[in-house]
């Protein structure tokens, strides 16, 4: 994604808009007076469209620099920091410059923030952070967040989150990191995974996916050495049925809620060489009978597993190996030694 930036950062020469000397491309702000006049749309140093709004598209509200709009103390009852301009609630767009380019555009209602983007530049004339929220004020549906960010051009990371203020239970959390092949290599989902399935909020981010659907279409988007976080159990069967874990040689299942049926079925990913099967972590005392009770029996299932595949697997809450503590006696003795 292209960054923004300010005008009078560009040196203008017949016609042609350079930065250090390299012809630009991207979107350039003209604010005048602190407040913004237009957008410019230039591409090899050439402009080739305008408009007179930000990221933001409204229709006459007032656009000024965030020098003009004032902010009051934290409001405890709205849980947030109200914006006055000339004295009054603000309701209009504000933009954040920082060191040339444009850093973030808040849109406010009546003194509160109800969208807002930030914009991290790398120096190469793109972005290395973008993030976006819409805030529900009167708390009636909830709050979402996108954080997305790249290294070197290469995607690294995306997170999705909904906070849902209706207790339906559509609070969710999706983070997805990616390995320099750009296929993913850890997948983290919580809670209700169709209200944080939209990665990509907006269409110029320059992706060629929006919602995890799209991005799971890809061919081979698991990376061999693959980590899955907290996934339901309906949902890592659907990613079994679909082959989508297929080439993946090193899985970690971490605090994962899949049933002792799905564990026999890993026996059909003909890849896996090794599977780290980690738990909450183990605290004796604590422990009641059902959860004991639940630990031996994922321990006699991943047990199965190892004994009629070729699979090295453990079994651990990151210090405590499981398979010691919960196996039968007898069993314990035909377990491998680990490497």
């Amino acid at each position: 994604m292209i960054v923004r930036i300010e005008l009078n950062q560009l040196e203008n020469r017949s016609n042609y808009y350079f930065y250090n000397d390299i012809l630009f491309t991207g979107e350039a702000y003209d604010h005048r007076n602190n407040q913004l006049y237009q957008v410019y749309e230039i591409t090899d140093g050439e402009i080739t469209g305008s408009r007179d709004y930000g990221f933001f598209e409204t229709n006459g509200m007032v656009k000024v620099d965030s020098e003009l709009v004032h902010s009051g103390d934290f409001d405890y009852v709205m849980n947030d920091i109200p914006y006055t301009y000339l004295g009054k609630p603000f309701t209009g767009l504000f933009y954040d410059y920082f060191a040339g380019f444009v850093s973030g555009e808040a849109l406010c209602i009546n003194g509160w923030i109800v969208k807002d983007i930030s914009f991290y530049p790398d120096g190469t004339g793109r972005l290395r952070k973008y993030e976006e929220k819409h805030i529900d004020i009167t708390e009636t549906t909830g709050d979402r967040e996108w954080s997305l960010q790249w290294e070197n051009n290469s995607l690294k990371r995306i997170e999705s989150r909904y906070l849902d203020f209706q207790d339906t239970n559509h609070t969710g959390y999706l983070k997805l990191l990616f390995n320099d092949k750009e296929q993913i290599n850890r997948v983290t989902i919580e809670d209700d995974f169709a209200y944080v399935s939209l990665l990509v909020p907006r269409d110029d981010l320059e992706l060629s996916f929006k919602t995890f659907d799209d991005l799971l279409a890809k061919q081979n988007i698991f990376a061999d050495n693959l980590s899955i976080w907290f996934i339901e159990d309906a949902l890592f069967n659907q990613w079994l049925d679909q082959g989508l874990l297929n080439q993946v040689k090193q899985l970690e299942l971490y605090k994962t809620k899949i049933e002792l049926s799905t564990i026999a079925r890993l026996i059909k990913l003909s890849s896996l060489e090794r599977l780290n099967y980690q738990e909450s972590s183990l605290y004796p005392t604590d422990l009641v009978h059902a959860e004991e009770q639940q630990y031996r029996a994922q321990a006699l299932a991943l047990f199965a597993l190892q004994q009629n595949s070729n699979i090295k697997i453990t079994f651990t809450d990151g210090r405590v190996d499981f398979f010691q503590t919960y196996l039968p006696d007898e069993l314990k003795q035909q377990l491998p030694k680990q490497e």
